[in-house]
């Protein structure tokens, strides 16, 4: 078995057996262009070198670098099915932790879904642990619950007051301290901070002081501009989390005819799993974040 980095020939045949990794199918095709190109990142392969299928691609996975390059984010680890139980998935691991130190990165992390119990060995015998359990759920519709809001923007002359809130704040610390960014969790540290409330992305719910906040992204990611996401959640109670929600709610219906889709990334907890339930979503997908020192 050959690894190395990609090759854009390897395309065509990597997708060929990313199709049906999921019951909705897969998003590789989706990403495959951005991974390759991206600067701060990189693709790995691995290369079938037995007599019969020689210089045939078998597996790939990508790593990237994290704002401040601190930390690396493992993603989209791939094998093709004829060749899965031999330690291919491993070895890119380990590929592409041997390239975050080469980096000058620290920690690496990647998130596994709750009910992938194979992923979920591979990455504990990779030396992983579990940071922390977090939610997600995307509808369509939007809510028709929240009426009014105790709400509203944060400024930089809020920051005090938010840095004491989450030294507080139990459901930041089961967080392992992250938010999400298009489907990579990222450091919620003060160097974010700042960057978040700079571009009008931070909420906090207040009455005298300072009662929770949501991290909210317009953006987009990927080739996706039409989806309108919520990427932290956090309250002292739940008429907080509602203020919280019926805010961004509000900024979502003043440009309703943008956004096609909503998605919601939260910790996991009673509270929040509560709401969650309000808005008529039964099953949310649950994910496992991961984190291993390098």
């Amino acid at each position: 078995m050959k690894f190395r980095f990609a090759k854009k020939s390897d395309k065509e045949e990597i997708l060929k057996f990313c199709i049906d990794t999921f019951e909705w199918g897969d998003y590789i095709n989706q990403v495959w262009d951005m991974w390759f190109y991206e600067s701060n990142g990189a693709l790995f392969v691995a290369e079938d070198e037995t007599r019969n299928n020689k210089g045939s691609t078998i597996a790939f996975s990508h790593v990237s670098l994290c704002p401040h390059r601190r930390k690396i984010w493992l993603e989209g680890i791939r094998v093709n099915p004829d060749y899965r139980r031999r330690s291919i998935a491993t070895e890119l691991i380990r590929k592409m932790l041997s390239y975050g130190k080469r980096k000058g990165a620290r920690e690496a992390s990647a998130i596994v879904a709750v009910n992938n119990l194979p992923s979920q060995l591979m990455m504990k015998k990779s030396g992983f642990n579990v940071i922390s359990k977090w939610i997600y759920s995307s509808f369509d519709n939007l809510p028709q619950k929240f009426g009014n809001f105790n709400a509203r923007i944060a400024t930089f002359k809020d920051i005090k007051k938010i840095q004491n809130y989450l030294k507080q704040s139990a459901t930041y610390k089961s967080s392992g301290k992250r938010y999400v960014n298009s489907w990579r969790w990222y450091s919620f540290d003060s160097k974010n901070l700042s960057d978040i409330i700079k571009h009008r992305k931070l909420i906090i719910a207040e009455n005298d002081i300072i009662e929770g906040m949501t991290i909210i992204d317009g953006d987009g990611y990927w080739n996706k501009n039409n989806v309108f996401q919520i990427v932290y959640l956090d309250s002292i109670d739940v008429s907080s989390l509602y203020d919280l929600i019926g805010f961004a709610m509000m900024l979502l219906q003043s440009a309703h005819d943008r956004y096609k889709r909503i998605q919601i990334f939260a910790p996991q907890t009673s509270q929040i799993s509560s709401v969650i339930r309000e808005l008529n979503i039964i099953n949310p997908d649950e994910f496992l974040l991961y984190g291993k020192p390098i």
